[in-house]
């Protein structure tokens, strides 16, 4: 049975002398491994199975993996592969989403969120934001969504007065709640603001938006602590992130 299917590779594994292992995200949201025989040795599939690349993939399968027939190049995402932090944090969003999704899952947001946040960075937009809103809409999928809207101490929505993030109670807090958690991490109130804006707005609708450096290490500093309480999950992308 001959398939065709768009999707953005995430993985490519070496498999004997010539053969390579293909993984790539498919545009309904599953994961789907192939075996591109010879492509090691062979310039058949030219450049078009290097990370990040959006093709149309043709591939028989009967049982088991497929074998790739054919690819049509529709994205290269060259950009990415020209500036070390672009590359890094597309790296790191491709891991997060990759582990978010289990090898017999589908979740066509997935695809979604690689697909805006690949596009954003080759873009010229600012790859830590990008990275900074694909992890806040990818938390949920590891059991964990933050709250950047509303301090669960009182109920307050007053987005002005929050000054920390407390893992006690998993919301922002103010400077007077802050006796109620003293271990609480205090952050500039723009950072939370900017963090439960960034996590709530749909794909669709983002445009432009230029943030501080300072101010976006601090978000992400913070996005990084939470995935560490809360999800556990480790990012070899993420040490690299690091030491940048």
């Amino acid at each position: 049975m001959l398939n065709k299917v768009r999707g953005i590779v995430l993985r490519r594994v070496p498999y004997g002398d010539s053969n390579l292992i293909i993984t790539f995200l498919a545009e309904h949201g599953r994961k789907i491994a192939v075996m591109a025989r010879n492509a090691r040795k062979s310039k058949k599939f030219g450049s078009s199975l290097d990370l990040f690349y959006e093709n149309l993939f043709i591939f028989s399968q009967f049982k088991g993996m497929g074998s790739l027939t054919s690819v049509d190049t529709l994205n290269s995402h060259y950009d990415l592969r020209t500036d070390i932090y672009k590359l890094t944090y597309a790296q790191y969003i491709a891991e997060l989403i990759d582990r978010a999704l289990e090898e017999d899952e589908e979740n066509k947001q997935c695809y979604q969120l690689l697909k805006f946040g690949l596009d954003n960075m080759a873009a010229d937009h600012q790859p830590a934001v990008i990275a900074l809103m694909i992890s806040l809409k990818v938390m949920p999928l590891y059991g964990y969504k933050p709250n950047f809207y509303m301090s669960e101490v009182d109920q307050s929505t007053d987005a002005q007065s929050f000054t920390a993030y407390s893992f006690k109670y998993n919301s922002v807090i103010t400077t007077a709640q802050l006796e109620s958690d003293p271990h609480a991490v205090r952050m500039s109130n723009r950072s939370l603001y900017l963090l439960n804006l960034l996590g709530e707005l749909p794909l669709e609708q983002f445009s432009h938006i230029s943030i501080q450096e300072a101010t976006v290490k601090e978000m992400e500093r913070l996005i990084f602590k939470l995935y560490d309480e809360f999800t556990g999950v480790y990012l070899k992308s993420r040490k690299i992130l690091e030491q940048l």
